[in-house]
């Protein structure tokens, strides 16, 4: 099982599709919730810090997973757990500590109601300095889909509205002590091959390690504006509608930087905290990385840097998910422009453009569950469009429930292609033909190039690569970030050190497709076909297109993007379900069931 699905969502995925019978409520008692780890995680490997959320998804109604990095993936390795699958619904809330391979029970009616940096707290005051925890807050207490997990006060597994499925359990937490060590097969060559990496990709000038250890994501903000990538004014405008992007690019959140900090054992320390010394929103916490600057900042016009911290802080410690939150709220001040929403409705809160008090108050509003933010507002962009009405579905920018990230098709056409074909609609953080776009790609990867990125036919082949090679970063406990400043032929190299089992690139490859095909599977015994779900918005897709900056006329011919993709992985081009033949191959016959014959 290991071997073939390694960790991560590929073993979430494996779990619930065998254990698990399809079209459970997302927020009953038969919904699965998984907190897993990867074999690289808690281990030597460089990044090897993540674990991930599994369940089906409230908002898509189909596979959901979140990945999150931060010290408590590697605590549950080392308090003697690869991962922990909940189901039911308990009767008063609960928390779970793990200790020694343990597994206990422990009431938290104590905990309940406080935010997660508080609760957080007080476990360590309990456990000691070795606790570390996966927690949701407020939000997630009163089954928000914007709810996120979050763990070291602001690390989230945001994405899929999993805080949702925790809070529908009533499950507070799940508290890992790290009080022992990973095992792996190969301790003192593992070391070796750390020692190695660092000294030729990391400690060397490596403008990829500097850029993110000095500036973090949110040091891509500035450019991605200029180029087009991050989106302006819920995705209908560009620089010259947001003339104040240098306000919040990652240059000006270095005044208020206190100190960096990595993940686990991360040698790039791409985070930081931000202390904002006066004002209104004076107060520390954790910077805001690129994808809350942009759903803050960029989306809403509000180019007041203070108010994004405080807004972060928000997020983190009510446990909400800012790409959501954001997008949510330049969603209905689009809205509020068009009198889809009037300051009636609202109680008198004008919404704006760029509006930083009113955005905050909003946020509080969702983040509490009250007013016109909690009850409209509260549970993302799809439930806020049925309140709302028809009139508000052209400016919905979701794709199958979740909001959108900061990454525009427009800019590098790939995106739009990993934003429908996965198995979770519109994530950000799935390697595919974009990459090869954008040149974001780990040396020695081997991979198809991509010549002209406005070329739209010719790229399945180089989806299904990068997409495949992907997966298995993410389910082996990797940081994406991290494994494009570490040659690709460092994955197999360290799986085989850890895990005591040969692995090849074609090996990485091949599990890679079959957790590809697997996520899928789960999607179609929901009763998911992305092909015909997931759509993107028009605005999304350049149509019509800009008359203004750098992506200037174009359109994304999504559809060829798509059918190349489906015919390299080996699905049927016109529906997207994959053949009987593919299944095979894979050794995936228990999931036969969903798929489609040869003809």
């Amino acid at each position: 099982m290991y071997a073939g699905y390694l960790g991560g969502y590929g073993l979430g995925a494996y779990y619930l599709f065998t254990r698990q019978r399809a079209r459970v409520d997302p927020i009953g008692p038969e919904n699965t919730l998984g907190l897993t780890t990867g074999p690289l995680t808690g281990t030597q490997a460089i990044t090897g810090n993540r674990f991930t959320a599994v369940a089906k998804s409230p908002k898509t109604g189909g596979w959901g997973d979140a990945n999150c990095g931060g010290k408590f993936g590697p605590a549950l390795k080392q308090a003697g757990l690869d991962a922990i699958f909940f189901t039911g619904i308990s009767e008063k809330p609960v928390y779970v500590l793990v200790e020694d391979g343990k597994v206990t029970l422990h009431d938290a009616s104590f905990y309940w109601g406080l935010t997660c940096s508080e609760a957080e707290e007080k476990f360590m005051e309990a456990y000691g300095k070795e606790a570390h925890a996966a927690i949701i807050g407020p939000t997630g207490e009163r089954v928000s889909a914007l709810a996120a997990i979050i763990s070291d006060k602001g690390r989230a597994a945001g994405r899929s509205g999993l805080g949702m499925v925790m809070g529908s359990k009533r499950l507070k937490g799940v508290v890992a002590l790290a009080t022992g060590m990973v095992q792996v097969a190969e301790e003192e060559k593992l070391k070796g091959l750390r020692k190695r990496i660092l000294s030729e990709y990391y400690q060397q000038s490596n403008p990829s390690y500097e850029f993110f250890h000095i500036y973090g994501t949110p040091g891509a903000l500035e450019s991605g504006v200029l180029e087009g990538d991050t989106p302006v004014q819920n995705w209908r405008g560009w620089k010259k509608d947001f003339r104040g992007y240098k306000k919040i690019r990652g240059d000006a959140l270095l005044k208020f930087k206190m100190k960096p900090y990595g993940c686990w054992m991360c040698p790039i320390a791409c985070g930081a905290y931000v202390r904002v010394p006066s004002g209104p929103y004076a107060g520390e916490g954790h910077r805001p990385e690129y994808e809350t600057l942009g759903a803050f900042g960029s989306m809403c016009l509000n180019d007041n840097l203070e108010s994004i911290c405080h807004l972060n802080n928000i997020c983190n410690d009510y446990g909400m998910d800012t790409i959501s939150t954001g997008a949510t709220i330049a969603f209905a001040i689009e809205c509020y422009e068009k009198s889809i929403i009037s300051k009636e409705d609202t109680g008198g809160i004008e919404l704006t453009w760029g509006n930083h008090e009113t955005i905050v108050r909003i946020t509080e509003q969702m983040a509490r569950g009250e007013g016109f933010g909690g009850k409209v507002l509260g549970d993302g962009i799809k439930k806020a469009v049925e309140r709302l009405g028809e009139a508000a579905k052209a400016l919905a920018m979701e794709c199958g429930g979740e909001e959108l990230p900061m990454h525009d098709p427009r800019f590098q056409p790939g995106m739009a292609t990993v934003f429908v074909v996965d198995a979770t609609p519109g994530r950000h953080t799935q390697y595919g033909s974009a990459n090869a776009e954008t040149d974001f790609v780990p040396s020695e990867l081997g991979h198809p190039e991509i010549k002209d990125k406005y070329t739209y036919s010719g790229k399945g082949e180089t989806h299904k690569y990068l997409s495949s090679f992907g997966h298995v970063v993410n389910c082996a406990g990797l940081c994406m970030f991290g494994s494009t400043v570490t040659p690709a032929t460092a994955v197999p190299e360290y799986l085989t050190l850890v895990m005591g089992k040969n692995f090849t690139m074609r090996d990485i490859l091949e599990i890679g497709e079959r957790i590809a095909n697997l996520r899928i599977a789960f999607n179609l015994r929901e009763g998911i076909r992305n092909k015909e779900m997931y759509k993107l918005p028009k605005r999304v897709l350049g149509q019509p297109p800009l008359s203004v900056g750098p992506t200037k006329g174009v359109t994304v011919d999504n559809e060829i993007q798509i059918r190349e993709y489906y015919m390299a992985m080996g699905w049927n081009p016109e529906t997207g379900v994959p053949k009987r033949a593919v299944f095979e191959r894979l050794g995936l016959d228990f999931a036969l069931e969903v798929t489609e014959p040869w003809y």
